[in-house]
């Protein structure tokens, strides 16, 4: 009996890889298109390296190899990190990378525990400008899968910080920042249970009516002022510089993660799937590979974007084939090689039968896989040099020489 996929991974077929391959095609090309160049590391990091950013909830998640050595990377940042540390590289260092991460962590729809991720990075900037054009890359890749109206949430941690420092949130910070990072998913109800269990109703309540402050941005960022005038500030540089972009202060927003030191964003595309794009600026993380210096980044959640776009799609493609060669008898199938060779070297994709069937078979085959041309010889294509090209949605053959199939199947 042949044994299943681990837990939380499994085999991608052919017609979910052709979206996939859409998908991340389209990342790359608009992180291309901002001048983001591109970095591969290995799938393997020393524990010792990734413990140095993962705090004890993400310590968890690590699969760990090689005797307690080593680990599968559980994101892209820390390679980053530290080849960034390790390398004199003309700042900003703008790279992207699109590779496979692994977290040991309990699978549901749209996350898995092996699984692609997409990040852009800038390290050497301290400006806001950063943060506003990874905002416009958000933005970009947005409307590239046909999501017209984002919700783009940004927030900054000095605020959270000076909140918390004003209610004197002492060692339950953290955990207050991640229970804070829960309220569009379990809701503001459950999150006040939450916070009153660590904070105490008095305490818990006094966080929630700061940080739930009704008004557009202008009034939350007054508000924020209040407690950090820098952290404001930084908001209002970065919403000035996105004139373009509907984004919104969200007071709530922590991104979780303790390594974050400035703005941080969300970008959220379903309700019921949750955060699709995030991040936010670390400025203190290099230094823990022993070359400080600003940098702030996004990850695009691959596995949810697929998840959303496969929802939406009516038909999946199911082969890259434009044309089959169909020969009508055996004899005839060197002359199809011919043929489908002169539409491969024109960039046509292409495909002949291995399988020795008959005409009808043939077709059949092709129409399964929606391919939407059949090219079929015989005897008379052969000495006549043409080829009998069918397009498979309407039925029509046309004779042709085998150039004009070429620009026929082009279109």
């Amino acid at each position: 009996m042949a044994k299943l996929t681990p837990k939380g991974m499994r085999d991608i077929g052919p017609e979910d890889m052709f979206v996939r391959e859409e998908v991340i095609g389209a990342i790359r090309r608009t992180f291309q298109l901002y001048g983001y160049r591109p970095l591969e590391t290995p799938a393997m990091e020393y524990l010792e390296t990734m413990r140095a950013k993962a705090g004890s909830e993400v310590d968890k998640q690590i699969f760990v190899i090689e005797g307690n050595e080593y680990g599968l990377r559980f994101d892209l940042t820390v390679p980053l990190a530290r080849y960034a540390a390790g390398t004199d590289t003309p700042k900003p260092f703008k790279r992207y990378a699109i590779d496979v991460v692994w977290r040991k962590e309990e699978p549901q729809r749209g996350r898995f525990r092996e699984f692609y991720q997409a990040d852009a990075d800038i390290i050497g900037s301290q400006s806001m400008r950063s943060e506003a054009e990874l905002l416009a890359i958000a933005n970009t890749l947005c409307a590239a899968f046909g999501f017209g109206k984002p919700r783009i949430l940004l927030n900054n941690r000095k605020i959270l910080e000076a909140i918390s420092t004003s209610l004197e949130l002492g060692k339950d910070k953290e955990e207050v920042f991640r229970v804070l990072d829960k309220l569009d998913k379990i809701g503001e109800a459950e999150v006040q249970k939450l916070l009153e269990e660590i904070l105490g109703k008095k305490k818990a309540k006094e966080l929630l009516d700061i940080i739930n402050a009704k008004g557009d941005n202008k009034k939350k960022l007054a508000l924020a002022a209040k407690y950090s005038p820098e952290g404001a500030s930084e908001l209002e540089g970065i919403l000035g510089l996105c004139s373009g972009i509907e984004i919104e202060v969200s007071l709530p927003l922590a991104r979780g993660l303790g390594y974050y030191t400035g703005p941080v964003f969300e970008v959220i595309l379903s309700k019921d799937i949750g955060t699709v794009m995030g991040g936010g600026r670390y400025d203190n993380l290099l230094g823990v590979y022993g070359q400080p210096a600003p940098a702030t980044g996004i990850s695009v959640g691959i596995e949810r974007l697929v998840t959303l776009i496969t929802e939406r799609k009516k038909a999946t493609k199911k082969t890259d084939t434009r044309v089959f060669l169909a020969a009508v008898r055996p004899e005839l199938y060197a002359y199809a090689l011919e043929v489908a060779a002169k539409f491969r070297v024109a960039g046509i994709e292409c495909e002949t039968d291995l399988n020795e069937r008959n005409l009808r078979k043939q077709l059949d085959y092709a129409n399964t896989l929606s391919i939407p041309f059949v090219a079929v010889v015989g005897e008379r294509e052969r000495e006549s040099g043409t080829v009998t090209l069918r397009d498979m949605a309407s039925g029509k053959e046309e004779a042709l020489k085998i150039n004009d199939a070429v620009i026929r199947v082009k279109g």
